[in-house]
């Protein structure tokens, strides 16, 4: 297989990969505190695999996106042919990401392979592949990512659908997402289809994370601002499926650098990316890839392993970084030292009960003996605020505003901290 790289159309994006190797959220419901809140992809395959250590190791990268496994038949192979939890080239990367510190989600699928559901159709084989990723590599995290004329499989997304299901059932732990295509204005009809596989499974995914990338919409399209839009448009359409959808449910990638439609996604845009996050709670920031975060030079010569743009090694990682507290700064609710506020951290302290920063400042209660400030509809609250309401105490797990606590569910934005 060849190295791996996005590509798209205007009607389809593609991740192209013909020989490399791939999370989930909280993957799905990943505040900027959480593992997952930022997880670029790395392509287990492509020369430029050391970048990982250094994103780990020099950087503070916590989680990563292993791309890719494919179905093949009834059995799966990483990318370079090899089998999964088999592999002399892949495992020994991943255990000594693990051995680092890093959390790992494999990511199946992608532009030139599918996941398993889509090479197989006995059930109870595809349910024992996608359990033997959780069983060999340990994780709780996957991603399928689902492009070209896989997306228009209605049979094989039932069956996957099922599959998530059924192993949600026996690893309760488990998160999955599902990488789609996107244009500025939102999925294709096909994309909108995987969602309603879900609902129709009776489950939601986790992150439905959007490859904001090769808009084909010109060469100068502003690559910032075309992923915003495109994340606001996909939140309305995951709404009219499911009402529970939030910002916490979305996952924005876009392809750094050159893209390879000739437009070009900057440092800056991934600023503006990074504070859309923070502002919103946007469960997983991730792009593609780790490989290619560097500018070209020696072995890194090619559109599949660097940017192809001016930047030092790593400036990406450290941009997205910042969602979830590391390198540059702190934002979307990451807590030091005591209270968040709007996003960024200050020194603050709870005086009397009262959380001041991100919660309502004030004496009112939640209920009888209780001390921390009352839930208000209209204040927006940030990942470990806490407030109390009816006669308990609650913490915001990521960005809300408008969320009643106690009605949100167990895996909602509130917190049950015990009564008060």
């Amino acid at each position: 297989m060849h190295l791996a790289k996005w590509a798209a159309s205007a009607s389809a994006l593609t991740l192209a990969t013909a020989g490399a190797v791939f999370a989930l959220a909280p993957a799905g419901n990943a505040a900027a505190t959480g593992t997952y809140s930022v997880a670029p992809y790395v392509d287990m395959s492509n020369s430029q695999e050391g970048l990982l250590d250094t994103a780990i190791t020099g950087h503070g990268l916590k989680a990563y996106t292993a791309a890719f496994v494919l179905g093949s038949g009834c059995n799966q192979i990483w990318g370079d042919t090899l089998p999964i939890g088999n592999d002399s080239f892949t495992d020994p990367l991943i255990a000594k990401a693990k051995s680092e510190g890093a959390s790992l989600i494999i990511s199946s699928g992608g532009a030139s392979g599918l996941p398993l559901a889509w090479t197989c159709s006995t059930q109870s084989a595809i349910d024992a592949g996608y359990q033997a990723l959780i069983n060999d590599y340990g994780v709780t995290q996957l991603d399928f990512d689902i492009e070209g004329a896989a997306i228009a499989d209605t049979a094989a997304a039932a069956r996957q659908m099922q599959a998530m299901k059924d192993l949600k059932g026996s690893n309760p732990n488990l998160k999955f997402s599902v990488t789609l295509p996107v244009l500025t204005s939102g999925l294709t009809n096909d994309g909108v289809n995987i969602l309603k596989a879900a609902k129709n499974a009776g489950i939601k995914i986790d992150v439905v994370n959007i490859m904001t990338m090769d808009f084909y919409a010109g060469t100068g399209t502003e690559m910032g601002q075309g992923s915003v839009s495109a994340a606001q448009a996909t939140l309305a359409q995951m709404q009219s499926v499911d009402s529970g959808y939030t910002y916490a449910n979305l996952g924005i990638t876009p392809m750094i650098g050159k893209n390879d439609d000739g437009s070009t996604f900057t440092l800056a845009d991934a600023q503006t990316v990074e504070s859309f996050a923070a502002q919103h709670g946007v469960g997983r920031l991730a792009f593609w890839s780790v490989n290619r975060d560097q500018a070209c030079g020696g072995s890194a010569n090619s559109l599949s392993t660097c940017s192809q743009i001016s930047q030092s090694s790593l400036a990406f990682t450290d941009i997205f970084q910042k969602y979830a507290g590391g390198s540059g700064g702190t934002s979307g609710g990451t807590t030091t030292g005591g209270t968040t506020t709007g996003g960024t951290t200050t020194g603050g302290t709870t005086t009397g009960g009262t959380t001041t920063g991100g919660s309502t400042t004030g004496g009112s209660t939640g209920g009888t003996g209780c001390t921390t400030a009352s839930w208000s509809s209209s204040q927006i609250y940030t990942g470990g605020n806490t407030v109390s309401w009816k006669g308990h105490n609650w913490q915001a797990k990521w960005w809300t505003q408008g969320e009643e606590p106690g009605t949100t569910g167990e895996w909602g934005v509130w917190q049950d901290l015990g009564a008060c």
